[in-house]
């Protein structure tokens, strides 16, 4: 008889035992993901592909944004290009994840890889930042003056 009620208590803990680890991973939730960073907010305020106008002393000016797009001294560069009527010129930039702004070059005046340039930190003044003869102030909705070798231009 004594063996006939442990059998039967084995039984039940087995049972009890299933019952728990059922109901358990029924009720359990699944872990939350960590956090993920956000990236910095770009300092130009504008998306990929966000072309906008300028008027000025040369007519209309279109700043167009393309975002990591081009490869220079190894690196997934960004691009503006300053748009003029048929003449435009485009700069190549890159925010690292801390924020700082890095020149890359100039479309067919300089290049950082070539010739041992190297990459140039653009800092950003009074909501200014200036690459070379060209400088561009922006606020929070993005970029509101241009200014060029031929004049200022606003939005």
């Amino acid at each position: 008889m004594l063996v006939a009620s442990l059998g039967g208590v084995r039984a039940l803990v087995v049972l009890v035992v299933l019952v728990v680890l059922v109901v358990a991973g029924c009720s359990s939730s699944p872990e939350p993901s960590p956090p993920q960073p956000t990236p910095p907010r770009s300092w130009l305020g504008m998306e990929p592909g966000d072309a906008r106008p300028f008027n000025g002393p040369g007519g209309e000016l279109i700043l167009i944004y393309v975002d990591e797009t081009y490869a220079v001294d190894h690196t997934n560069a960004s691009a503006l290009t300053w748009e003029l009527g048929d003449s435009y010129v485009t700069d190549y930039f890159l925010q690292a994840g801390d924020g700082t702004l890095f020149w890359y070059g100039r479309r067919g005046k300089w290049r950082a890889g070539k010739h041992g340039e190297q990459p140039r930190e653009l800092p950003i003044v009074d909501h200014r930042v200036t690459f070379g003869d060209r400088s561009i102030t922006v606020s929070d909705n993005g970029p509101v003056q241009l200014e060029t070798p031929d004049g200022v231009y606003t939005s």
